[in-house]
C-alpha cells in the first residue's frame, strides 16, 4: 500500500498550523482612532459640538441661521452666542438686541476688526467699542487638572486686542485698558455683554481641549441654567435676486445691451428695399429662369433665339397682315417703321448669336419689339 499521499497531507497540515501558531503568537491587538472630514452639519456649524456638549448637559440650546423673532422670541435670562460678522445685522435687530441686553439678555461675540466693527448698528446700539486700534497679542489660559496632559490643558488666544470706552465696567477680562483686551465682560443695564477676540475656542474641534471646555464654560456662565441659549453660527443673507438687483445691476444692463445687439444682428430686416415677387408667382419665375439657363447651356442659346424671333414674327402678322409676304430687307425695315429702331441694328437681332453677349443684346432687342404695338 502507498502511503506517500498521506505523508504529504500531514506535511501540508503542519506547515498550516505552524503558520497560524505563529501568526496568533506575533499578532498584537491595537485599537487606532483616525480622525476623518466633518459630515452633515458638523461641517457648516462651527459651534456644533458645543450644541452637543450642551444637549448633554440638558441645557436648552438651539443653533440658527437667523434673528427673526418667530425663531428666536429673546427674553431675559437667555444666552445669544453670535459666531458670524457683526456687519450683517441691520438695525432693527441691533436695537431689539441691545435692548434685550439691558433687559436681562446675555451677549457672546467676537468685534473682528474694530475699525470696521464700530460703524456697525450693533456696536452703535451698544456703545461699547473705543474706536481707537491696539495691537496683536497672544495669551495662553491654563486650567489645573492633573489628570489631562500638557496639551489638553491649556489654550491659546491670539488675536488683534481691542478697547472699550472709559465708561464701560468690566466684570472678567483678559488684557488691561490700557493695552486692550483679548476677553472683557461688562455689564449694561441688567445683562451682559461678553467680547471675545474671536470664537475659536468654542468652535469645532477645539473644545476636545479640557481648557476649552472649562473657558467656555466661564464664557456662558451670567446666564447658564435661567434661560434658553441661541447659537448663531451664520446669518443669512438678502435673497439672491434682491442681491442680484441691487449689487448686479450693471452686469445686468451690459447683458441686457449685448443681447439686443445680437438679436438685432440675427433678426430678419424689417423690409426689402425692392418688393419681392407674390409667393404663389416665385415659384413659376425660378422655374421659367431655371428652365431658360438649361436651353442656353444645351446649344449656346439658337434655340431660344430662334424662338424668341418666332414670336415677334407671330405677333407683327397678327397686328399687321401686310408683313405676311416680307422678308429679309423689307422685313427688317418695316418693323424699323414700327417700332422707331434702327433697321441694321432688328437685322442683327434676328440673325444667330455668336457669345453670351451677342445673345443678350439680340434677345433685348426682340423683347422691345414685341413690346410695341
Amino acid at each position: 500500500m502507498n502511503r506517500k499521499p498521506y505523508y504529504v497531507a500531514l506535511l501540508v497540515l503542519g506547515a498550516l498550523l505552524l503558520l497560524v501558531g505563529g501568526f496568533f503568537a506575533m499578532f498584537e491587538h491595537k485599537d487606532v482612532t483616525e480622525t476623518v472630514a466633518a459630515k452633515g452639519e458638523a461641517r457648516y456649524n462651527r459651534f456644533f459640538a458645543l450644541e452637543l456638549i450642551l444637549q448633554r448637559l440638558d441645557v436648552p440650546v438651539i443653533a440658527l441661521t437667523t434673528l427673526d423673532r418667530q425663531q428666536m422670541p429673546l427674553r431675559p435670562g437667555d444666552t445669544l452666542v453670535l459666531g458670524d460678522d457683526v456687519a450683517r445685522i441691520d438695525v432693527e435687530d441691533a436695537t431689539r438686541i441691545a435692548t434685550w441686553v439691558h433687559s436681562g439678555g446675555h451677549l457672546l461675540l467676537s468685534p473682528g476688526l474694530v475699525q470696521t466693527a464700530v460703524h456697525t448698528p450693533l456696536f452703535e446700539a451698544l456703545q461699547l467699542l473705543d474706536p481707537k486700534p491696539a495691537e496683536y497679542a497672544c495669551s495662553v489660559i491654563h486650567v489645573m487638572d492633573t489628570a489631562a496632559d500638557k496639551d489638553a490643558n491649556e489654550i491659546e488666544s491670539c488675536g488683534r486686542r481691542f478697547r472699550l470706552v472709559p465708561a464701560a465696567a468690566v466684570d472678567a477680562a483678559i488684557g488691561d485698558a490700557q493695552d486692550g483686551y483679548l476677553f472683557a465682560r461688562t455689564r449694561m443695564g441688567k445683562g451682559a455683554v461678553s467680547l471675545l477676540v474671536n470664537m475659536n475656542a468654542l468652535s469645532r474641534n477645539a473644545l476636545k481641549r479640557t481648557a476649552a471646555q472649562q473657558f467656555g464654560w466661564r464664557l456662558l456662565a451670567p446666564n447658564m441654567g435661567r434661560g434658553q441659549v441661541y447659537l448663531v453660527y451664520a446669518l443669512d443673507g438678502i435673497s439672491f435676486l434682491k442681491m442680484l438687483l441691487r449689487d448686479g445691476w450693471p452686469a445686468l444692463l451690459a447683458l441686457t445691451l449685448v443681447l439686443a445687439g445680437w438679436m438685432a444682428m440675427r433678426s430678419a430686416r424689417l423690409g426689402p428695399l425692392i418688393p419681392a415677387p407674390a409667393m404663389h408667382r416665385r415659384a413659376l419665375l425660378e422655374h421659367v429662369q431655371a428652365a431658360g439657363e438649361f436651353l442656353y447651356r444645351r446649344d449656346g442659346g439658337r434655340s431660344l433665339h430662334s424662338l424668341a424671333c418666332q414670336t415677334v414674327l407671330v405677333r407683327l402678322r397678327r397686328r399687321d397682315p401686310a408683313c405676311a409676304m416680307l422678308n429679309g430687307d423689307a422685313l427688317y425695315t418695316r418693323l424699323a417703321e414700327r417700332s422707331e429702331l434702327d433697321a441694321a441694328q432688328i437685322a442683327q437681332a434676328f440673325q444667330s448669336p455668336a457669345n453670351a453677349q451677342a445673345f443678350r443684346a439680340c434677345i433685348i432687342t426682340l423683347a422691345r419689339l414685341r413690346s410695341r404695338p
